[in-house]
């Protein structure tokens, strides 16, 4: 288990090099699922405006805040704000920067746009898939509501604000699962955590 991965009960089994690669990984993880959600969710923090149009190409229903850094001259009121990025010009894009974005869109229809905006740098980029994992007891895994995979495009970590070149899958899994349970999941996949 890759210690540097961990947050909370969120897992780290597998870090790539090819986006591609991750993506497939993570499908073939969702296939266990007994249960999957309706939506995939993405979260990621953009700092350029040539970031905020590959992904607002990719996503156009997106939503984007802006929120200041602390101390900083707000753009458009001091608690933030949610700018239309397809009505703005470059300049006034820019001055609302940084933006966060956040999505939810249906599997298997959105992905491949996204890894195509994800660009040659940037923040990490975050897509949840949620769902449930099956009631594995002998293999240690047990199904809870919280159940995901995700991927960190360009981030080995949980943390957006660490983004590295690299891709990693984490799993989301029960507290009574544990490492038993992900080391079961990773296995079912061919993936050592």
């Amino acid at each position: 288990m890759r210690e540097d991965c961990q947050a909370g009960y969120t897992h780290c089994v597998h870090v790539t090099d090819d986006a591609d690669d991750a993506y497939r990984q993570a499908m073939r993880l969702c296939a266990l699922m007994e249960h999957r959600g309706e939506d995939v969710e993405l979260l990621t923090h953009l700092e350029s405006v040539d970031e905020v149009r590959r992904m607002a190409a990719a996503l156009p229903n997106s939503r984007f805040m802006h929120r200041p850094y602390p101390g900083a001259q707000p753009s458009c009121g001091a608690g933030g704000c949610e700018p239309d990025v397809s009505v703005m010009d470059d300049r006034e894009l820019e001055a609302h920067l940084p933006l966060e974005m956040s999505a939810r869109f249906i599997p298997g229809t959105a992905e491949e746009r996204v890894i195509a905006a994800l660009g040659d740098s940037g923040n990490a980029v975050f897509l949840v898939w949620p769902g449930r994992w099956p009631d594995r007891p002998e293999h240690g895994l047990h199904g809870f509501r919280h159940d995901a995979v995700q991927v960190a495009f360009r981030g080995d970590h949980s943390d957006p604000a660490l983004p590295s070149g690299r891709h990693a899958i984490h799993v989301h899994v029960s507290k009574e699962s544990g490492h038993r349970g992900v080391e079961y999941l990773a296995a079912q996949v061919a993936v050592r955590p």
